[in-house]
């Protein structure tokens, strides 16, 4: 039995995978959602929302689905206590991690890797 780890030593690239680049850009989006809900600001609320589903639909029993029909509604009130049941569903759905105080998403993507970091290991029996 034997087990052999490598080094990686080839060069990470220093710009943000497409992954990261797009789950920053879901992050900013929820941030500005946000922002407007607490802000009371219906336009840009409407408008942070389009932005965030743009190409997606929340699941239909989602606090985000609830936000997404109070504003086209144009119920601001309702959408502003739809996005505090965000806070409660992430608590239910991923443990509460992360931050509690906005309507920002859970993610589950890793975090970029600095620049001429990392290690593969491999194991073989």
């Amino acid at each position: 039995m034997g087990m052999r780890i490598h080094g990686n030593n080839s060069p990470v690239s220093s710009t943000p995978s497409t992954g990261v680049t797009q789950w920053q850009a879901r992050q900013q989006q929820f941030k500005e959602l946000n922002v407007s809900l607490k802000s009371g600001d219906l336009a840009s609320a409407q408008t942070a929302f389009s932005a965030l589903t743009q190409g997606r639909t929340p699941a239909s029993d989602s606090p985000l689905a609830k936000v997404g029909l109070a504003l086209q509604s144009g119920d601001l009130a309702a959408a502003q206590q739809a996005a505090e049941g965000i806070k409660a569903w992430r608590t239910a759905h991923h443990g509460g991690n992360g931050p509690t105080e906005s309507i920002a998403p859970q993610s589950n993507q890793p975090s970029p890797t600095p620049a001429g970091t990392g290690t593969v290991i491999n194991l073989t029996a």
